[in-house]
Order: structure tokens, then sequence, then C-alpha cells
């Protein structure tokens, strides 16, 4: 049964690991929507197939930059996130936080909500484990008894020369 083998417990030990990293995340994006800055860039390059790939300009005190994103929630056309397309970009100027086609809040409260998820998911197989242990036992140990164990002869053989 998987829930009483070593691997339930590795991948419990894995979730609560990426668990933990998307709360840090959760908490760095918390803070930067306090001091998000929104304006307006342009896709420059969509990409899509089993993920899709968002390459977006913007200009900021009379630079342009550019950055990559695996979303785009912001189109302000109605033909949505093509490229040409404008979006908005929201940006953390006093902090080095990647800008991102969401807002900050909005990324916190999901990476809020999956981290959480993946925690008590895998508290949960750790208390499966360790309940299925205790009632269920160990599927390896085996339930048959030793007939050479039962015996009342001791184990040690006495060997007497000359008899």
């Amino acid at each position: 049964m998987f829930f009483q083998s070593w691997r339930s417990l590795i991948l419990a030990i894995l979730l609560i690991g990426i668990g933990c990293i998307q709360l840090f995340y959760s908490r760095e994006y918390a803070d930067a929507a306090k001091r998000e800055v929104s304006t307006v860039g342009r896709l420059t390059y969509v990409s899509r197939g089993k993920s899709s790939t968002f390459e977006y300009s913007f200009e900021v005190n009379g630079f342009t930059t550019g950055s990559i994103s695996g979303k785009c929630r912001t189109a302000l056309t109605p033909q949505g996130c093509k490229e040409g397309a404008q979006v908005i970009v929201y940006y953390d100027p006093e902090h080095r936080s990647p800008p991102m086609l969401e807002e900050f809040g909005a990324a916190s409260r999901e990476r809020l909500f999956f981290g959480s998820l993946m925690v008590i998911c895998g508290f949960l197989l750790i208390g499966f484990y360790f309940i299925l242990k205790r009632v269920v036992g160990d599927p390896e140990e085996s339930e048959e008894t030793d007939e050479s164990k039962n015996n009342d002869e001791p184990d040690v053989l006495h060997i007497v020369p000359g008899k």
C-alpha cells in the first residue's frame, strides 16, 4: 500500500518543502503589493504550447526594459494576450521583485493558497503513514511463525569430543 511505503514519506517531504517555498513567495509578493506601480507595456512575443510564455517590454523613467511571464491577465485590448497587444505591467520600484502581468496581491493570494494546500497534504500523508503503520502493521513483516524458533532446544550446538 502506498500510504505505508517510504515513497509516501518522500512525497510528503517534497510537498512540505515546495509548499514552504510557495508560502515564502506569497509573503514576498504581499510586501511588494504595498509598493507596486503599474505602467502600460506591449507584448513582444507570445509562445503557446504545453506552457505559455509571454515576453513584454515597458518603459520606466525613460528606459525601456522587458521581461518574461508565464501568465497574462492584464490585456488592455479585446483580442486578449496576443503579440503586439498592450498590457498592464506591475512592478515594485523599491525592490528587485520581477515585473509581472498580474497584480502582486493576486499572485500572493494564489501562492498562499497553493502553498498552504501543499503543506497540509504533506502533513496528512505523514499522518496516514504513521496511523497505518500502527493500525495495520508493517507489510514487510511476515505473519507466519518460524518453526525453528519455537522448539525448546537451545540454539547453540555443543560438540563434546570423544563421544
